[in-house]
């Protein structure tokens, strides 16, 4: 059965805004990961969705990286405007400062493609717990 996955009725991120999400290995992002955070969402809230962190002032990129992104050595980080000039919508969902990068058409494909084609720079996480991997 689906669960309802609760959107938070917050303001639109602004275009400028960073969004985060961690990267497994050196590659980048992993369509192999992305594929299956998307799957696992769609089984769950019955919608494909890629689980992001977007940055704000309550929650800076250094809280997010020692607090959300802790377990991953490396993440990637695109601007809202880059999703969104892509035809990316971001929903937010769960709790702040969570949000699903989403296809509002509900295609996993072209979800894993737009998302893999968006500009973003990979960072390393000077706040990784090693001790989490």
């Amino acid at each position: 059965m689906v669960k309802t996955r609760a959107r938070r009725d917050d303001p639109a991120p602004g275009p400028g805004q960073l969004v985060l999400r961690g990267i497994l290995g050196d590659a980048g992002l992993d369509v192999g990961d992305l594929r299956q955070a998307a799957m696992l969402n769609a089984e769950l809230y019955g919608f494909y969705g890629v689980s992001v962190w977007v940055a704000d002032t309550a929650w800076s990129r250094k809280r997010l990286e020692a607090t959300k992104l802790v377990k991953f050595e490396r993440y990637a980080e695109f601007t809202v405007a880059g999703l969104t000039a892509r035809g990316l919508s971001l929903w937010a969902t769960g709790q702040r400062p969570h949000y699903d990068v989403v296809d509002e058409r509900n295609d996993l494909e072209s979800l894993i493609t737009l998302m893999r084609a968006t500009p973003y720079v990979t960072r390393d996480n000077p706040r990784v717990d090693r001790e989490e991997h």
